[in-house]
């Protein structure tokens, strides 16, 4: 996905924000601080629906947040790849933690939640250390598969302040392409949605 758009003006976030209702829940502090609560606040919810895709497998399914860690079977050529992330979509989400270099890039709609996007980058042994005892195994085991101290990540979260979308390089050692970058990255998708409480 290519960078877009500059950053909505002041009255546009207002508008974003109050048309969505539940907008108390928005951080009022920097990009980094909203984008670090989010783990927390995704995670006070009871479960959601999650789908995970891979430029050639996919995964999807009921995750329970107070639960152990899920492990979805994925499905597609590529199925037999290792794709941690749609294994255990959740430990993406607590990789969030580790978000470094946060930049808004504006509010988007997700599966038709209000969010607001930002481009980010992931320091994996910051956001293990960050990571709750109970899910730090699934974290620390998900970050040694992806093979890289910290890779680019696009974060999208949402008027009550909770992920829907996480989305990183297949190849972590990849840079974030610029916008005159005519390559198409391979991304690794994770979507959130259908949240209960």
């Amino acid at each position: 996905m290519s960078r877009w758009s500059p950053v909505l003006p002041v009255f546009g976030l207002v508008a974003l924000l109050g048309a969505c209702g539940g907008g108390s829940g928005v951080s009022r502090g920097t990009p980094e601080a909203a984008v670090r609560a989010a783990p927390d606040r995704t995670f006070g919810a009871s479960s959601a629906q999650v789908e995970a895709a891979a430029p050639d497998a996919s995964s999807a399914g009921t995750v329970r947040f107070a639960g152990p860690a899920p492990e979805l079977q994925p499905t597609g050529p590529g199925a037999g790849t290792n794709y941690p992330e749609l294994r255990d979509p959740l430990a993406m989400v607590d990789l969030v933690r580790g978000a470094l270099e946060v930049v808004s890039y504006g509010g988007t709609a997700v599966r038709e939640a209000s969010t607001f996007r930002y481009e980010t980058v992931i320091d994996v042994e910051a956001a293990v250390r960050a990571t709750p005892e109970a899910r730090k195994a699934s974290v620390r085991a998900t970050a040694d598969r992806l093979g890289s101290p910290a890779f680019y990540a696009d974060v999208w979260v949402d008027t009550d302040g909770r992920i829907r979308r996480v989305q990183v390089p297949v190849e972590k050692t990849t840079k974030r392409p610029g916008n005159r970058d005519r390559s198409k990255p391979r991304l690794i998708t994770v979507d959130l949605f259908a949240f209960e409480a």
